[in-house]
């Protein structure tokens, strides 16, 4: 064996990924007296043979087992590996994502010690339950995954295990266990490997039906069909559906209707060739030279992707969104593809302060922070108790304009003054304790600018506390949905009503001036959910867009109360009573046609056109979503005659069918709300 050289074998069946995952392990720094070689092995039966044929035909001590799709992003992994078998012989090998227990061995294990970037034709994989060794050090744990595997000690890889169902890197982390060496996942300060994975193991029954739905739409991109491309994608875009391929062409057909609303309308030139295979293989090299120029690679092909862009071949549009989904951060890619105009529009930042001492600095900071300037600061403090006012004066810099309350309001009001005093074409709004990234305001601005049809842009978010640790897991429900993938405005608020759910960060938001004032402010009355009506009226006005990239950092409190929603018997009824208002409002205001086209698939009667027949249709959608305000829609309904007859013949619906449904419970009955029937009958007797 040579002690000094290190071999990296690879199992190949797609030469394309075989070529990339090649240019990383070039990049790679190699200590002095070291030296690598590449071993591709092609055509064996299995990974386990491919890897055991490597392995028999390399006399290097370290050997690196590395999948096609990894792509070694730390120039310094060799030295950095090297340093971990170098603090102890008896390591036998290492990964970088792995788990500390091995359950039942016929199942995968959900690894949770390590780093990765995971691609999954969607976005970077969420990976923040994995936890680290301390810096500087490695954690023991009984099985690394397959992405990466480095050893220093040789042992045959188990054909047997492999074909009785045990996955081969498990079977092999436990034949290293049993010599008595050791498995670890190294500490990482970043990711050392990047895992173009595309979607992972999936069931069978669901992979067979994304694979059947991907070869329809590629017959449909093949005819160029994008308008019935667009509608059936709209469906799908809840369920991204357990094959990579499906998942890229969800990605393209959102780029080609964001080219349709771009300033230019120019389409790029992927959606003119024949075949599928033209335009996948096209889509791939944007997609790892974007990966590349991400992490700050060299790569001829950069440069041609940036001729492409300047000729009008690939639109703006498809390196803003490949980038955001295949990239945690885009700075470099920004960069090199958006120059800032030297006259850019102003944004007006607001910025509400109420007893904010603890975390209004950092905030105020962010933003004059951003790499972009044309903005005003508009903090209004809503008559704070604490040193607030004190460290908003101390800013010197002219673009902070602060206002004084001398009485307090809440959230609204403050915002609404701001709003009410904004010089500039954008709004922008953020919490007193959250922060942006630095580019958020620049990414944003050159959105809107190239899609002027915009009414509104947001940005994906990370969840802090009060120590600016990450915590999206736990509140993972709402992470999700403020992570959102983009729809229609009708789809939006199809799916925001009829769930009653919020989906957007306020702090991340970026709104045009002339929407907000054409839709209105903030409704003074509401407390727990003004923005999530905002939204449904901007909804209303006009379409919205989500950068897929996190450049908010929202903050949530874990000492109990500190959060404005923070659960609690008055938050909730706060909510549900803002909610029955809310619903009945937008329902209601809703112009009969509009209403037809968002609430298609809910109709009662599918043909319904005209103006009372909508009138029914709003009542039954209101009753359907437990908005108590639906009782007061049928009643007024029936007393008009004409009404009375239409509920009778077209949807058979008499009056004692309504005597019967409105004795049924909803959820802001006090029979849903045991606590609140006990206050209610201890409150009767006194």
């Amino acid at each position: 064996m040579r002690d000094r050289k290190i071999a990296f074998i690879i199992c190949v069946n797609d030469v394309e990924y075989y070529k990339e995952c090649i240019r990383y392990i070039q990049d790679l720094y190699v200590p002095e007296g070291y030296e690598i070689e590449v071993l591709g092995v092609q055509d064996a039966e299995s990974t386990v043979q491919a890897y055991n044929e490597g392995m028999h035909a390399s006399d290097a001590k370290y050997k690196v087992y590395l999948q096609q799709n990894t792509f070694v992003i730390n120039q310094y992994f060799i030295q950095d590996a090297l340093e971990v078998f170098r603090q102890n012989e008896n390591i036998g090998m290492l990964g970088v994502v792995g788990n500390t227990k091995i359950p039942d061995s016929n199942k995968k294990p959900k690894w949770n010690v390590g780093k990765i970037l995971e691609y999954d034709g969607r976005c970077i994989r969420d990976t923040d339950y994995l936890k680290q060794p301390d810096a500087g050090a490695y954690g023991l744990v009984e099985a690394v995954d397959d992405v990466l595997i480095m050893t220093q000690h040789d042992i045959e890889w188990d054909e047997v295990a492999s074909k009785d169902g045990v996955a081969y890197y498990i079977a092999q982390s436990a034949a290293m266990r049993k010599r008595g060496y050791q498995v670890v996942i190294p500490y990482q300060k970043q990711a050392w490997c990047y895992h173009d994975c595309g979607v992972r193991e999936q069931e069978p029954e669901k992979r067979n039906e994304a694979i059947n739905l991907r070869k329809l739409l590629v017959r449909y991109m093949e005819l160029h069909a994008y308008e019935e491309l667009c509608q059936i994608v709209e469906v799908q875009r809840e369920n991204w559906g357990a094959d990579t391929q499906l998942r890229e062409i969800m990605n393209l057909v959102e780029i080609y209707t964001l080219e349709e609303m771009s300033e230019t309308g120019i389409h790029s030139e992927w959606f003119y060739l024949q075949t599928w295979e033209q335009m996948y293989t096209y889509y791939m090299q944007v997609h790892w030279s974007l990966i590349r120029l991400g992490f700050g690679k060299e790569d001829e092909r950069i440069a041609e992707v940036r001729d492409l862009v300047e000729s009008g071949k690939v639109s703006r549009d498809a390196i803003r969104k490949v980038a955001n989904i295949s990239l945690v951060e885009t700075s470099n890619v920004f960069q090199y593809f958006w120059k800032q105009k030297a006259e850019s529009p102003m944004v007006s930042v607001c910025v509400p302060v109420y007893n904010g001492v603890s975390f209004v600095r950092e905030t105020i900071d962010s933003i004059l922070k951003q790499t972009y300037q044309n903005l005003e600061l508009l903090v209004v403090d809503d008559c704070s108790s604490d040193e607030s006012r004190e460290i908003i004066k101390s800013y010197k810099d002219s673009r902070v304009k602060p206002i004084f309350l001398e009485e307090s309001g809440n959230v609204c009001r403050a915002s609404n003054i701001a709003f009410s005093k904004a010089a500039g074409k954008y709004i922008a709004l953020i919490g007193h304790d959250d922060i942006w990234k630095e580019d958020k305001l620049e990414k944003q601005v050159a959105f809107m600018e190239e899609h002027p049809s915009m009414g509104a842009c947001f940005t994906w978010t990370d969840f802090i506390d009060e120590n600016f640790n990450i915590v999206n897991y736990d509140y993972y429900g709402l992470y999700l949905s403020m992570n959102a993938d983009n729809k229609s405005a009708d789809h939006w608020l199809s799916s925001m009503v009829l769930n009653t759910a919020n989906w957007a960060c306020a702090p991340s938001a970026c709104i045009r001036k002339d929407v907000l004032e054409r839709v209105g402010y903030y409704r003074y009355g509401l407390l727990q959910l003004q923005d999530y009506e905002l939204w449904l009226r901007i909804l209303c006005e006009t379409s919205i867009y989500v950068l897929q990239e996190k450049l908010t950092l929202y903050r949530r409190f874990k000492k109990k109360g500190k959060n404005l929603s923070s659960p609690s018997q008055d938050v909730q009824n706060g909510e549900h009573h803002e909610m029955q208002w809310i619903l009945e409002s937008v329902i209601n205001g809703m112009p009969d046609e509009r209403f037809i086209t968002v609430f298609k698939e809910r109709l009662r009667k599918k043909d319904a056109t005209s103006h009372k027949e909508i009138l029914c249709e709003k009542a039954f959608l209101l009753w359907g979503i437990g908005c108590c305000f639906a009782e007061k829609n049928f009643i007024e309904l029936l007393e008009d005659e004409t009404c009375r007859e239409i509920l009778e013949k077209e949807y058979m619906f008499t009056l004692n069918d309504f005597y019967k449904m409105n004795k049924k419970g909803m959820y802001f009955d006090y029979s849903f709300y045991p606590l609140l029937r006990e206050e209610k009958d201890e409150n009767q007797y006194q």
